[in-house]
């Protein structure tokens, strides 16, 4: 399934898609970033891609499907994902602000670590996704799907999830004190240990 190159400086990290190196031993990290840009704009299938460790600022990820790619430890500030579908892909400890990610299909993701701040993902297919040990603030899934998705340890602010399906979430260990679930079926949620059958 997974098909991408080590850093030819022999860290052990992912090289980036169309370069030998990683991010961290790029001349120019910037250009890189750039340059992935350009790549995903033009590109409507993207497979087999790795971006890990760059910036993203007003990028366009939009009617995209992305699969099978990495992009973990990177910054999304400004961009738009939406009627985006991803199978697959690695956004673990990235950091999402301003985003816009409404009427996406996600499904086997993972945002494990990850910080999102003023975030919309409104009407979306968000199901069998990643979400532990995040922190998640002021953002709306309102009127999506999480089903069997995980939110466990996650620090969840001034959040959204108002007519959600909410069926097999697990906020097993959650702070979910400004989680507004109404109108939600988060009686089907899994909220302890004891309750995971």
């Amino acid at each position: 399934m997974f098909s991408l190159a080590l850093c030819a400086a022999g860290c052990g990290q992912l090289a980036i898609t169309g370069s030998a190196l990683c991010a961290d031993h790029s001349a120019d990290r910037g250009a890189e970033s750039e340059r992935v840009s350009g790549i995903i704009r033009e590109t409507r299938d993207i497979h087999n891609f790795s971006a890990c460790r760059l910036a993203f600022y007003d990028a366009d990820f939009s009617k995209k499907r992305i699969t099978a790619s990495c992009f973990f430890k990177s910054v999304f500030t400004n961009c738009v994902f939406n009627k985006s579908l991803f199978r697959s892909v690695f956004f673990d400890f990235s950091v999402f602000e301003n985003c816009d990610f409404r009427e996406t299909n996600m499904e086997f993701l993972s945002f494990g670590g990850a910080t999102f701040k003023d975030c919309v993902f409104n009407n979306s297919e968000l199901t069998h996704l990643n979400f532990s040990g995040v922190k998640i603030q002021n953002c709306d899934f309102s009127q999506s799907n999480l089903y069997n998705s995980r939110f466990i340890a996650a620090k969840i602010q001034k959040t959204l999830m108002v007519d959600c399906n909410v069926k097999k979430v697990f906020f097993i260990g959650a702070d979910t004190g400004e989680l507004d679930l109404h109108a939600s079926n988060d009686k089907e949620a899994v909220y302890a240990i004891d309750e995971v059958q």
